[in-house]
C-alpha cells in the first residue's frame, strides 16, 4: 500500500508548515497566508491536506494516515459522496482510505464572504451577481481571494511566475478600487505533487482552492467558487484523452467540503459563457479589469482565451466598451483572421463554443468569405507539407 502520512502542521510567522511523507520520502508543504488572515490558520486538523492531495491519491493509489484528526463531517462526505462515486465511475481510480481520528468542525471566528478574483468572465460574473443589493447582506461578497497554487505551473521549481505576479497586482488593485478585503494564499503543494506524478491544474484546480480555503476555514462564512461549465456538463467520467476536469463536478466538491458553519457554493452554472459575457457588457469593473490571457499579464488578443472572449463581446455588440482591456483597433483591422479562426474551428474542429457563436456572425459569413477561409487554410496546409 502506498501511503501519504501527515505528521505535523504548525504555524511559523506567515507560514503554515506541513510535514508529511509520500512513499516514505519526507516532504515540507509551505503555505504563506497574507497578514490579514494568518490569525485564522488551522493547525489542529488535516482537512486542507486531505482535500489538496485527494485527487493525486485517488489517481496514483495512495491512502492517508495521520495521528492528527480530520473533521468528522468532512471524512464522511469524502468517503461516502466523493471517493466512492469517483471510483465507481472510473475503474482505474484507487478507493483512497483516510486513517485518522475525527474531530468536530471548527467554530467560525469571522464573517468573511468571498470569491476568487482572476478577472476572467466567470470570476467577474460571480462578483457582479453576489454584490447586488437584492441579495441578503449575509450572502454579499466582502472579500476577494487570490490563490497561487498551481495555476501557472511552469516547471518543477518555479512558485511565482511573472504571469502570476502580474495577475496578483491586478487582483489587489481590483480589490482596492472597489472596497473589498483581499485574501492571498500561496503554496508549494503542486510542486510536491509534481515530483511524484505530473501535475495537471485542469484536474486539480478545485482541490487546490479547497486546500487554501480549509487552511483559513474559521474566518469563512461563505465562499463562491466560479464554475466554468453549465449544469448539463456535470460528469465524473474521463474524457477521450483520459482527463477529468474537476470543473465538471465542482458542484459535488463544494457540497462535500461544506462542513460546520462554512458554506461553499459552486456558482454560475445556470448561465452559459455567452450569457455571462452579456451580463458584463455594462459592468464598469469588467470594462476596466477583464483579463483572460494565458500568455501575458495584459490581454494579447491572440491567445485562445483572448480570441474567444473578444469575439463574444463583438458578437454581443459591446466591443468598443472594452478598449481599456483589449486593443480594439487591432481587432477590427484583423477581423478576417478572427472570423477565419471562428469559422474553421467551428466547422473542422467541432469547437462547441465557436459553434454557439456562429449564428451571431451569420450575415458576415457569406459564401465568398467562407471560400476565402477554405483556400487560405488549404494554402497554409500545403506550405507546411512542401516547405
Amino acid at each position: 500500500m502506498k501511503e501519504i502520512q501527515i505528521k505535523s502542521i504548525k504555524k511559523e510567522g506567515p507560514f503554515v508548515i506541513g510535514e508529511l511523507t509520500i512513499d516514505g520520502n519526507a516532504e515540507i508543504v509551505r503555505t504563506e497566508i497574507c497578514e490579514e488572515f494568518i490569525q485564522y490558520a488551522v493547525t489542529d486538523r488535516i482537512d486542507s491536506f486531505v482535500l489538496g492531495l485527494l485527487m493525486f491519491a485517488i489517481k496514483n493509489g495512495y491512502d492517508f494516515t495521520s495521528e492528527l484528526p480530520i473533521t468528522d463531517e468532512l471524512k464522511y462526505n469524502l468517503e461516502a459522496h466523493l471517493i466512492s462515486p469517483l471510483c465507481n465511475t472510473n475503474q482505474n481510480f484507487h478507493r483512497t482510505c483516510i486513517d485518522a481520528p475525527v474531530i468536530s468542525p471548527v467554530k467560525r471566528m469571522a464573517e468573511t464572504v468571498a470569491t476568487g478574483i482572476s478577472c476572467g468572465i466567470d470570476s467577474l460574473y460571480t462578483i457582479q451577481q453576489h454584490t447586488k443589493e437584492t441579495l441578503p447582506s449575509s450572502r454579499r461578497i466582502n472579500s476577494l481571494a487570490f490563490f497561487n497554487v498551481g495555476s501557472s505551473m511552469k516547471g518543477g521549481r518555479i512558485l511565482r511566475t511573472p504571469l502570476v505576479e502580474g495577475r496578483l497586482r491586478l487582483a489587489r488593485n481590483f480589490a482596492k478600487d472597489y472596497g473589498f478585503g483581499f485574501l492571498f494564499i500561496e503554496s508549494n503543494l503542486h510542486l510536491i505533487i509534481n515530483k511524484y506524478a505530473p501535475y495537471s491544474h485542469l484536474e486539480y484546480h478545485t482541490y487546490m482552492a479547497l486546500f487554501c480555503l480549509n487552511t483559513i476555514s474559521p474566518c469563512l462564512k461563505a465562499y463562491y467558487y466560479s464554475s466554468g461549465y453549465p449544469y448539463n456538463k456535470f460528469t465524473m467520467l474521463l474524457d477521450e484523452k483520459g482527463i477529468l476536469d474537476c470543473a465538471h463536478y465542482d458542484l459535488l466538491l463544494m457540497f462535500c467540503a461544506s462542513v460546520g458553519e462554512m458554506k461553499l457554493y459552486s456558482t454560475g452554472s445556470d448561465k452559459s459563457r455567452i450569457e455571462k459575457t452579456c451580463a458584463l457588457l455594462d459592468y464598469e469593473p469588467a470594462q476596466k479589469y477583464l483579463n483572460v490571457c494565458v500568455n501575458e499579464v495584459k490581454n494579447d488578443g491572440i491567445c485562445f482565451k483572448c480570441i474567444r472572449t473578444i469575439m463574444t463581446i463583438d458578437a454581443l455588440g459591446g466591443i468598443d466598451k472594452f478598449s481599456k482591456v483589449f486593443n480594439v483597433d487591432a481587432y477590427k483591422q484583423n477581423r478576417f483572421f478572427y472570423l477565419k479562426r471562428l469559422f474553421l474551428d467551428a466547422k473542422f474542429r467541432n469547437d462547441e463554443y465557436y459553434n454557439e457563436l456562429l449564428p451571431y456572425f451569420r450575415n458576415e459569413l457569406t459564401l465568398f468569405l467562407k471560400l476565402r477561409f477554405f483556400s487560405s487554410a488549404l494554402f497554409n496546409h500545403l506550405k507546411t507539407i512542401f516547405k
